[in-house]
């Protein structure tokens, strides 16, 4: 299962966890697309990472965009797994960047291919939903830590249509899988704290709302 890394404060994440981001957000920044891609093949989770606390939200793939990458740079780092339908902190997926700033070489192999079409209208509503829910949950278990919400789009180029969120102070998180039932999407999510007993939910997330199904595990 793909992992969303949505903490917002610095000094949460362990130390050479938090020095292994900051050393591939410099060097995407920069465009040493050789570190660059030396830390995403090592690890892949980090390629759809950003900088800790950080304003613009960029992955690499973003900033491949904005340096006007070579292609067989953007290919290593598709290949490594990065998100193609991945918003930044002002909304722009990579292909946009590239359409934008006329990178015209990029825009075919930036632009989303989709595994699992879902209207963006709906996508849109059941990111509001679930947004909902995780902040209603993290309340309940008296998370202060600043969250970076997960964006449910990506689940629709994923082979696999899940994520998990890891959030500190819950010891626990919740898992987002985006399903089919009956012709039309749906997100079953899952949450649970690990040191409390019984604490685990689960919800259907539609773009109608949000349904508690299962409670207790």
């Amino acid at each position: 299962m793909a992992e969303w890394h949505g903490v917002g404060d610095r000094g949460v994440y362990r130390d050479e966890h938090q020095t292994e981001r900051d050393g591939l957000a410099d060097a995407a920044h920069r465009g040493d697309w050789a570190r660059v891609l030396v830390a995403v093949e090592k690890s892949a989770g980090l390629v759809n990472t950003w900088r800790v606390a950080g304003r613009s939200g960029w992955a690499p793939l973003h900033q491949a965009a904005w340096h006007n990458a070579p292609t067989e740079v953007v290919e290593r780092l598709l290949a490594a797994g990065a998100w193609r339908t991945l918003r930044s902190a002002d909304g722009e997926r990579p292909v946009d960047l590239a359409t934008r700033l006329g990178r015209e070489a990029l825009v075919p192999i930036l632009q989303p291919v989709p595994l699992h079409p879902v209207p963006e209208a709906d996508l849109r509503a059941m990111e509001h939903f679930l947004h909902a829910l995780i902040r209603v949950r993290t309340e309940y278990f008296n998370v202060t830590v600043t969250l970076v919400l997960p964006q449910v789009c990506v689940l629709t180029e994923l082979p696999d249509p899940a994520l998990w969120f890891t959030v500190p102070g819950m010891y626990g998180g919740f898992g987002v899988r985006l399903e089919e039932e009956r012709g039309a999407a749906r997100l079953a999510v899952g949450s649970h704290c690990r040191v409390v007993g019984h604490s685990g939910r689960t919800h259907h997330v539609t773009p109608d709302g949000c349904v508690p199904v299962e409670s207790g595990w």
